[in-house]
């Protein structure tokens, strides 16, 4: 079994889970860490990733500029990455100064079903020998045909490495185990997976990617990330130590979750019904805090709306939406 590498996404999904108040000082102290630790990769920045702090999706309390220069300045071995929305992150604005600010890898995310939105991004990057990783969010919200016909335009477009979101924490092991399959027998690419915990699979949904091939696991120290957040890093560490798919050892990433667990206590993510419910309803798990207000705000009962949410088919950056869908339920 190939070594999977160890793709850190706290300080960036995690993000979410503070509401994007993240610190620099907090960043340089977590990445000094992680650079100990054998993480090959920690991602910083706004939840939504590079040029996203808004009214709209939250207002990042330091700039990206000031986050990445914390997390280079304090990390020595271990890679520093970008996660980039097309939209939200412009080439001109967000990538070039990232460049400048000595990002070694970017990510640009798309819903599973528009790849082609990357294109200008991911070709702007790979003709510059850069290290670019495509994104395909939400990515149970296609069938597996449709997932490496996406997969493959990435591919095409310059990306090394396809990483599979499953942003809703939708997916049980089998669908993990078809997907991952499907792209590595098809691509000649590598195959990540990024898995939240909303149905309590994150971490066996991980391991199951890495039995499949996957070679880029993400994981959160803490589980810290958006809605019932993601699989808990120190804990794919340690299956993965039991199993022997990982020959890392456990006590740094047990440091760098204790540092979470001890500075933001009250933030820490945990399966409720309300996340179950998103989960089952294949919506993503960021909405968490808009669904709850909205459901308050109205006198809703929490999974009514989950549930129209889902058969509306929201992605990341329609927050905006929810309030009025919970209006429309109220007119109903």
């Amino acid at each position: 079994m190939t070594q999977a590498k160890l793709y850190d996404v706290t300080l960036r999904d995690g993000n979410h889970a503070l509401r994007h108040t993240l610190s620099s000082n907090f960043v340089s102290e977590y990445c000094k860490k992680a650079d100990e630790s054998g993480v090959w990769a920690v991602e910083v920045g706004h939840g939504n990733g590079l040029g996203a702090s808004s009214y709209l999706v939250g207002k990042s309390a330091e700039s990206d500029k000031t986050l990445l220069k914390a997390a280079k300045d304090s990390l020595q071995k271990t890679k520093l990455a970008v996660h980039v929305i097309p939209g939200f992150a412009t080439i001109k604005r967000d990538l070039i100064p990232a460049i400048d600010h000595g990002v070694d890898i970017f990510r640009i995310a798309t819903h599973v079903s528009e790849a082609d939105v990357s294109q200008k991004h991911i070709e702007f990057l790979a003709n510059r020998g850069l290290t670019v990783h495509g994104v395909l969010m939400m990515s149970h919200m296609i069938d597996v045909q449709g997932l490496v016909r996406e997969a493959s335009l990435m591919k095409n477009y310059g990306a090394s490495t396809v990483i599979l979101m499953d942003s809703a924490g939708y997916f049980i092991p089998s669908d993990v185990a078809e997907r991952v399959t499907a792209i590595r027998d098809s691509l000649d690419l590598e195959v990540g997976f990024h898995a939240h915990n909303n149905l309590g699979l994150g971490v066996g949904n991980a391991l199951t990617a890495i039995h499949q091939g996957a070679s880029v696991i993400d994981g959160a120290s803490m589980g810290l990330g958006a809605g019932a957040g993601n699989a808990q890093l120190e804990s794919i560490v340690a299956a993965g130590i039991r199993e022997s798919s990982i020959n890392l050892g456990v006590s740094n990433f047990l440091g760098l979750s204790t540092l979470v667990e001890n500075t933001y206590q009250d933030k820490l993510p945990r399966t409720t019904s309300s996340s179950t419910q998103s989960g089952l309803a294949g919506v993503f798990s960021g909405y968490a805090p808009q669904v709850y207000a909205a459901a308050e705000e109205f006198g809703l009962d929490s999974k009514i709306l989950w549930s129209e949410v889902a058969s509306r088919k929201l992605v990341a950056g329609q927050e905006s939406m929810i309030r009025e869908i919970a209006q429309d339920l109220m007119n109903l």
